[in-house]
């Protein structure tokens, strides 16, 4: 487990890799946890994310407020139990370690912020829990965070609920089942309201062949653009605006820049590297490593070059 401050949050990620066929007992489970971790002391969040497109493997990543309050939860007999009852949907046994940041998965989010009232919350818990139970089964179904409010005294509950594309998520949010579940709910206990979140940099990646590529492939096409358009403005239009002001001739350049990025650069390169950004999922691996490869080819070229230039 990492050691952090006791005043920071401190979280544990369990893999667990499931046996053919346990999808739908699992997704009860996960319901079950959430339910359970949120009534533990310290409770921060909860988020149940898969390892990657067709792969039985899923992360459950715990966040607790410190170090005390999350070695209680993982010592604890409620996560023992809910552990126990984990067991016979896995063909491997379940592993911890210190949590890693899930916030790079290529996927379209529905964020629900929800005011529970005062004392009511455990008629939440159990809604919260029929509702996951539900959503985990809909396909394109790609994790939830759960978290507590922060600071307790503030009664909102925000939610993550994550899918692989637009038309999964909005099969899930029109769904009978869901209907059903609004129905269920009391105002009485909780109000809500909802928005959605899509990848970053969405807008400049077609989504024809379904979900937008990785954001971590998004980041890294970013880069191969814009790099050489910043050193480019440095080498031939900041001579032109030396006598401009610091903020104007910032402005003209990122300006530029922007627009270079967003109707032409972005384009010729996602068009080029198409391949790589959204590979068939039987030939993922070796595409992603040539991908790698050829991207990191790309940016030293473009070192070299602008290191002969200047």
């Amino acid at each position: 487990m990492n050691a952090q401050s006791p005043s920071r949050v401190t979280a544990i990620v369990t893999r667990v890799s499931l046996r053919p066929g346990a999808e739908d007992a699992f997704a009860g489970w996960q319901a079950a946890l959430t339910r359970v971790a949120g009534e533990a002391p310290g409770f921060v969040s909860i988020e149940v994310v898969p390892v990657g497109p067709q792969v039985p493997d899923w992360h459950v990543v715990q966040r607790f407020r410190t170090a005390a309050a999350l070695e209680a939860w993982r010592g604890g007999p409620a996560r023992a139990e809910c552990l126990a009852a984990l067991a016979p949907l896995l063909h491997a046994a379940a592993t911890d370690e210190a949590a890693p940041d899930f916030q790079a998965l290529a996927c379209v989010t529905e964020v629900i912020a929800t005011r529970v009232e005062p004392g009511r919350e455990p008629a939440f818990r159990a809604w919260a829990e029929a509702a996951q139970g539900a959503q985990a089964r809909f396909p394109g179904y790609a994790g939830t965070l759960v978290q507590a409010p922060l600071p307790p005294q503030i009664p909102h509950w925000t939610t993550l609920v994550r899918f692989a594309t637009p038309a999964q998520l909005d099969a899930w949010l029109g769904s009978p089942e869901r209907q059903a579940l609004l129905r269920q709910a009391d105002p009485a206990v909780a109000t809500w309201t909802s928005r959605r979140l899509d990848a970053p940099f969405a807008g400049w990646f077609p989504k024809e062949a379904g979900a937008a590529p990785p954001a971590w492939k998004q980041t890294a096409l970013v880069l191969l653009v814009l790099f050489p358009v910043v050193m480019l403005e440095i080498r031939f239009l900041s001579p032109l605006t030396a006598g401009l002001p610091p903020a104007v001739a910032t402005f003209i350049g990122n300006a530029i820049s922007v627009a270079l990025v967003s109707w032409l650069l972005m384009r010729v390169a996602t068009a080029a590297l198409g391949w790589w950004l959204n590979p068939a999922p039987d030939r993922r691996r070796r595409v992603e490593a040539l991908g790698a490869g050829v991207m990191l080819g790309l940016y030293a070229a473009e070192i070299t070059l602008f290191t002969l230039l200047s």
